[in-house]
């Protein structure tokens, strides 16, 4: 039997890398999938990253410029 801990998404980097820097990237992560509303249509759902800082909705196919790791304005 192993004592291992795993905690969220960043538990798949083990012990590496440091905190610090899973603690960011842990931020990232759960950010990044927040359900947000569109600026065009205004429904509220996650969207689509199509590359840094450029967002789509799903509904309405509207792209924008947001920010790099989440979709809000």
């Amino acid at each position: 039997m192993t004592n291992k801990k795993v905690s969220k998404e960043t538990g798949r980097y083990g012990a590496r890398y440091g905190m610090t820097v899973r603690r960011r990237t842990l931020k990232i992560l759960q950010a990044r999938g927040k359900k947000v509303q569109c600026p065009n249509c205004g429904k509220v759902s996650r969207m689509i990253k199509l590359s840094v800082g450029v967002w789509q909705c799903p509904k309405c196919e509207y792209t924008y410029a947001g920010q790099a790791y989440t979709a809000e304005l």
